[in-house]
């Protein structure tokens, strides 16, 4: 009689594998181009790029461990022939993947917050920025990773079939999971709709509108990614086959890091999106809700752009978005074609006095003003009469 034939267990490497490259070499490449971008405008680097560039290298090291767990059974089940001899390696590599991703996710939210302070947005708004920061510190960081070191001797942690003397002061709950998981929903919420609700009320042109709620609108799969991710945590607290019941678990988790890099990284490249929507949409999106003002011709004033808030505030429901400076307070890049000052040139009609009227036109020439816009050319002798 043959030999019965040996059973055949699935292996689901490739879903897994797949969406976490695929991901990261997304996020990754958005990351560099924000960089690069960066230095070519000549902009000066600030907290938000430094903590952006440590979550997207955090993202890389997570997707090169999630390959070594995946390797060691991840997507298989525990009882898979192929497994067993690798249990351990597989709970370690596991848990170290657990912290880089914790720390990964908790860097990219307090970039996305440090961008989003440089915002002239109102206080209220900041206020409740910076309660966001301390629930990203406190329920995403502190928390989780606390209960990942919460056993002493550290290869408790890890190996739940370790038989020596041990002790564990904190362990991690189906309810506090389910707390980081909703903030984490929370905190993406707000930094969508926050600032959709204040750009519907300042001035803007309908087509720096619209770019700007493409961005912020992207954030929505990552708050997808962090709903599903929460669902699959009861999933995991109470399985048997961990390898096999937390491939969902894995995938959102890389899924809602990577995302939440690629959209984290769109806001500085607003300009050349810009040019995007410039090709795809109609002239009338691109209209300005305010006057425009030209640009060094004939008869128009140009305006410059200064660092000084006080600046941003002298014109009523114009918004600091519509600026740009050193930081990325001002998510608009500058003009091309426009310099430095204000730029006016101007006809003006001289009538004597001694008799005879005579007209002559006289064309004063341009003048620059670097710093107070508001001031103007002392008047000569005789244009007192100028109209």
């Amino acid at each position: 009689m043959a030999d019965a034939a040996p059973q055949e267990w699935p292996n689901h490497a490739v879903k897994i594998l797949v969406p976490s490259y695929a991901l990261m070499i997304l996020s990754t490449g958005f990351v560099v181009w924000r960089i690069v971008y960066g230095v070519m405008q000549s902009r000066k680097f600030m907290a938000c790029d430094y903590m952006l560039i440590i979550a997207t290298a955090l993202n890389i090291a997570a997707t090169a461990l999630t390959q070594v767990v995946v390797d060691a059974g991840q997507g298989r089940h525990l009882l898979d022939p192929s497994v067993i001899p690798h249990i351990l390696r597989y709970a370690y590599y596991l848990w170290i993947s657990q912290i880089v991703n914790i720390i990964a996710v908790a860097f990219l939210k307090w970039s996305i917050c440090a961008w989003l302070l440089m915002l002239n947005f109102s206080k209220l708004y900041r206020a409740i920025i910076w309660l966001s920061i301390l629930m990203v510190t406190a329920f995403n960081f502190l928390a989780p990773v606390l209960t990942l070191f919460g056993c002493t001797p550290l290869e408790q942690n890890w190996n739940r079939g370790y038989k020596g003397p041990h002790k564990c002061w904190a362990k991690g709950t189906l309810a506090l999971s389910y707390t980081q998981g909703a903030s984490n929903i929370i905190t993406d919420v707000v930094y969508m709709a926050a600032p959709l609700i204040y750009l519907s009320r300042v001035q803007l042109t309908r087509k720096t509108q619209w770019g700007l709620r493409v961005v912020f609108l992207l954030s929505i799969p990552a708050t997808i990614c962090s709903i599903f991710k929460t669902i699959e945590l009861k999933a995991i607290t109470k399985t048997r086959d961990p390898s096999w019941d937390g491939i969902n678990l894995g995938i959102w988790s890389a899924t809602e890091l990577s995302i939440g890099i690629f959209i984290a990284s769109l806001p500085p490249l607003r300009k050349p999106f810009d040019n995007l929507f410039k090709m795809f949409l109609p002239a009338s999106m691109t209209k300005s809700k305010t006057p425009q003002y030209g640009y060094g011709t004939e008869g128009n004033i140009k305006m410059n752009t200064f660092n000084s808030r006080a600046y941003h505030s002298r014109i009523p429901g114009e918004s600091v978005l519509d600026g740009d400076d050193e930081s990325d307070r001002a998510i608009l890049e500058e003009e091309e074609g426009k310099g430095a000052g204000i730029m006016k040139t101007t006809q003006v009609t001289v009538v004597e006095q001694s008799g005879a009227s005579t007209s002559s036109q006289k064309e004063l020439q341009p003048y620059k003003q670097s710093n107070d816009w508001s001031s103007s050319p002392s008047p000569g002798p005789g244009d007192h009469h100028a109209r």
